[in-house]
């Protein structure tokens, strides 16, 4: 069952309750594309900070002073700032709707560099034409035109598809500027900061790797070389093409292109090769250095020789890192690219591929040999980042070291943990679609036997994290790990996944699956069955459970049920309602669009948004229907179970509906969670603590998990303990509302009212007044003999009850509590003839132990079902 995760969230029953949101959250369905990023050697948010005070369209980077420490070193030491990139906040800049060279209106700044300023301008001469304009800030050479003139143009003759187009050098007055096709996407700069600190999984990195060694490789067949290839010049589009950026622009540079610039100044120290430091004149073997230093830094998140320059490396006597994850053979060709002398260097970029690919066969590249062939050639070999050849992306994984079928499985492998795929559309909006398929493969693998699976509301907390798997692993006690990637591309989407042994953080299989977005469902259940051979075969992992049949789903309906799902996490819970009832208008034939809406108008009706009656009315009529649709469905028989359990008190419907759900998700938390409830309500309180225990393993970071650990205590009766496990929870929640509550039950039955009620009243200040939460409040002043407040709440909340629900059952605690019998009976009567939810827990809350001795409270027992 899906519990909400974009906040903090503490249970509530066998809910939870979400704690107000610090500040909104952005509407994925509604934000802008992403930020365009400017394409530039120079530009980068590790090399430049973007001003906070440019337009909307500028790209963010890090935040002054540097990332947060909670990266890894090897990307935290590459937040640098004005100062440190030789950017001068003096620069002249162009206003906002300047024409530039009476023809490019400047629409905003795209960001600033050493070498100079980019802007996004729109062409007046031709409508909708729209470029990246690089304004240079050193003063003009007299040369300076006719050398960065024949460098585009020797650009242009490459005409490559991964390189990006230059369309000409001009000058305005006294600035020279460089018209450049503006892309939508990210630097790879950007992707290593922002989504890999730790470094991409190889099967991400690779199909980079093939567009830039292609794109490479097909310059030095025409004599051209890069001399500045690092992370900022390699950019991945957000139709998935990699594009290599800056050819000549910054080679130009050191020579006598400015007054102001010479020497190597221009070049990028920590990719540069030791003859590229000492002033030499650059071949292609200095360009497969730099293209190393690149992949290297791609699969770890630290440079190969970190801080050291290769001059620095050489002359301290450093040797490369190997990689874990990477064959012998992988590991050797990378460091053969990365030797200090350039005659023992890599001497081909093809060489280098052919190593790197190891068991795979890199892709073909055809070698320019003369006149129109090169065109031919250039054509054969346009795959991108998304559109890969059928070899790679169907059915062929990436060998690594210890993942060969040869390999004797390891120890029976108890725990996995699927982590939030990334999401590499380029596209923020597309977020919900990512996080949609994560869920769903979380779901597919808890079906196997004998394997715990993580809560997906503890894997979400890693969404962007930058900590090492291992220490992510042992917070989850997880022992394999899976990671991936979605990238979405009009029609087609492609799904990239890897199993990581946790401990050592080795990768053991990696594959990548491409499909039309209508074959989504069944390339879901393909990821899964492929994750499942491989932990039986190769991991020694238990067998996976027969897979459900896959069900045809119209895309339009699915992609409304994933918005849902999105909102719901957010506990936007009438939003996602009305995205599932879109869903359901435009086929109604998916099971799990009914089973998810079941779950949403249940926290609706067990919060008091709606009156007993219609909230579990309609909880039961959806999870009927998704049984009926798929009789396999576990969300739809947990939901069934709730509504058994709190509104037709059909306690041994309940428990069946409970043990089918577990039978077909033995690791879902949320249906542990919520069957400890129905074992408390009860009286099987034992069972109930070891289920909630069981929950807490399955979902370790779910702080609403945790809060119902102390509840277990407070329904036991042992106060003292139920006080310590409050406490502790709240030294890191201390602004969590049903904490506070449980909290101040327990004050109440230790007879330290003041207490209680100073803990009530944080309660309410956190949720602004619910009347859940307010109750609890005059109960405790009619406790501590505070009459008159006590009234005041009452009064409160019968107004209330005119305009929205209010819980009789609420009400009828706090005339118990005056020690008004007759009202309390009364009220505690309206309860059961509308069924509040709350009276399931009847036989054991302490609340009601002054009634225990009345025969009317027998009755009640008896007509909830519950014996005394």
């Amino acid at each position: 069952m899906l519990r909400p995760i974009g906040f903090a969230v503490v249970a509530r029953g066998a809910h939870a309750f979400p704690k107000p949101p610090g500040r909104a959250l952005q509407d994925p369905m509604t934000a802008e594309e992403n930020r365009r990023v400017p394409l530039s050697t120079e530009v980068s948010p590790r090399e430049a900070e973007v001003d906070p005070q440019l337009s909307a369209c500028a790209q963010e980077g890090p935040p002054p002073g540097g990332l947060p420490e909670t990266q890894p070193p090897g990307r935290r030491r590459r937040a640098t700032g004005r100062a440190q990139a030789g950017v001068s906040s003096s620069t002249v800049r162009l206003a906002i709707g300047q024409l530039l060279g009476g023809r490019y209106r400047i629409e905003c700044e795209l960001a600033e560099g050493g070498m100079g300023v980019v802007y996004l301008a729109a062409d007046e001469q031709v409508p909708g034409e729209r470029f990246a304009i690089k304004v240079l800030k050193e003063e003009l050479h007299p040369a300076a035109l006719t050398l960065l003139r024949e460098e585009v143009r020797k650009t242009r003759k490459l005409s490559h598809p991964n390189i990006v187009d230059v369309h000409s050098v001009n000058v305005d007055g006294q600035r020279l500027y460089v018209l450049m096709e503006y892309l939508e996407g990210k630097s790879l700069d950007a992707l290593l900061d922002e989504e890999f600190g730790r470094g991409m999984p190889f099967s991400h990195a690779w199909p980079i790797i093939e567009d830039v060694g292609a794109a490479l490789g097909n310059a030095h067949d025409h004599n051209v070389i890069h001399s500045d290839l690092k992370p900022a010049n390699v950019f991945v589009t957000t139709s998935g093409r990699t594009k290599l950026l800056d050819f000549g622009i910054a080679r130009v540079s050191r020579g006598p292109l400015l007054h102001a610039r010479s020497g190597p100044r221009a070049l990028t120290p920590a990719y540069a090769s030791c003859e590229m430091l000492e002033g030499k004149e650059a071949d292609r073997r200095d360009d497969i250095y730099s293209f190393a230093c690149v992949i290297y830094e791609m699969l770890c998140g630290e440079r190969p020789f970190g801080e050291l320059t290769a001059l620095e490396a050489r002359e301290a006597g450093t040797q490369v890192p190997p990689l874990q994850g990477l064959s012998r053979r992988q590991i050797a060709a990378l460091a053969q690219a990365l030797a200090f002398d350039r005659e023992a260097r890599t001497r081909t970029v093809e060489t280098l591929l052919a190593g790197l690919a190891a068991d795979s066969k890199p892709r073909p590249r055809p070698v320019a040999l003369f006149g129109t062939a090169i065109l031919v050639a250039i054509a054969a070999v346009g795959l991108t980042y998304f559109a890969l050849d059928s070899w790679w992306v169907s059915r062929h994984s990436i060998a690594v070291e210890g993942a060969t079928s040869n390999a004797q499985p390891a120890a029976s492998l108890a725990t996995i943990a699927v982590l939030p795929l990334q999401n590499l559309s380029g596209d923020a909006s597309q977020e919900y679609f990512a996080d949609g398929i994560t869920d769903a493969l979380t779901t597919d693998l808890a079906r196997m036997e004998s394997l715990q699976v993580i809560s997906r509301t503890s894997t979400m907390q890693y969404k962007s994290a930058r900590k090492p798997l291992p220490a992510i692993a042992r917070e989850l006690n997880a022992d394999v790990i899976v990671e991936g990637s979605v990238q979405r591309s009009g029609n087609r989407v492609r799904i990239t996944a890897q199993l990581v042994r946790a401990a050592t953080d080795k990768h053991l299989w990696a594959q990548a699956y491409e499909r039309d977005l209508k074959d989504i469902l069944a390339l879901q259940d393909e990821i899964a069955s492929g994750i499942a051979h491989e932990i039986e075969t190769r991991l020694g992992g238990p067998k996976p459970l027969p897979p459900a049949k896959t069900v045809n789903v119209r895309l339009d309906a699915y992609e409304a049920y994933l918005k849902a799902n999105y909102y719901f996490d957010k506990f936007e819970l009438q939003k996602s309602i009305d995205y599932y009832g879109q869903a359901i208008k435009l086929d109604p034939t998916y099971a799990p669009t009914y089973a998810h809406m079941a779950q949403a108008y249940s926290f609706l009706a067990f919060f008091g948004a709606l009156a007993p009656r219609e909230g579990w009315g309609k909880v039961k009529e959806a999870a009927t229907l998704a049984v009926e649709k798929d009789e396999r469905s576990p969300e739809g028989h947990a939901a069934l179970a709730l509504a058994k359990l709190h509104f037709d008190w059909d306690f041994a419907g309940a428990e069946e509906e409970f043990n089918r759900t577990l039978k077909l998700n033995p690791s879902d938390a949320d249906t542990h969670h919520e069957y400890a409830h129905y074992l408390m309500a009860i009286g099987r309180l034992g069972e109930s603590e070891a289920e909630s225990k069981r929950a807490v393993e399955l979902d370790p970071m779910g702080d609403g998990l945790k809060s119902c650990l102390c509840w277990h205590s407070f329904a036991a009766r042992d106060y003292d303990e139920a006080v310590r496990l409050a406490k502790r929870f709240l030294t890191a929640q201390p602004n969590d509302p049903w904490e506070h509550t449980i909290l101040g039950w327990t004050y109440e039955q230790k007879r330290m009212l003041e207490q209680a009620i100073v803990e009530f009243q944080s309660a309410i200040a956190a949720t602004k007044g619910d009347s859940f939460f307010l109750a609890p409040l005059g109960h405790a002043y009619a406790l501590a003999g505070r009459r008159t407040d006590a009234e005041q709440v009452l009064h409160t909340l019968l107004a209330r009850a005119k305009q929205s629900y209010v819980s009789p059952f609420d009400i009828a605690l706090i005339y118990t509590a005056l020690g008004e019998k007759d009202s309390a009976f009364a009220w505690l009567e309206q309860a059961a003839n509308e069924r509040s939810t709350f009276l399931v827990y009847s036989k054991w809350d302490p609340r009601l132990d002054p009634l225990r001795s009345d025969p009317r409270f027998k009755k009640l027992l008896d007509l909830i079902g519950l014996p005394a």
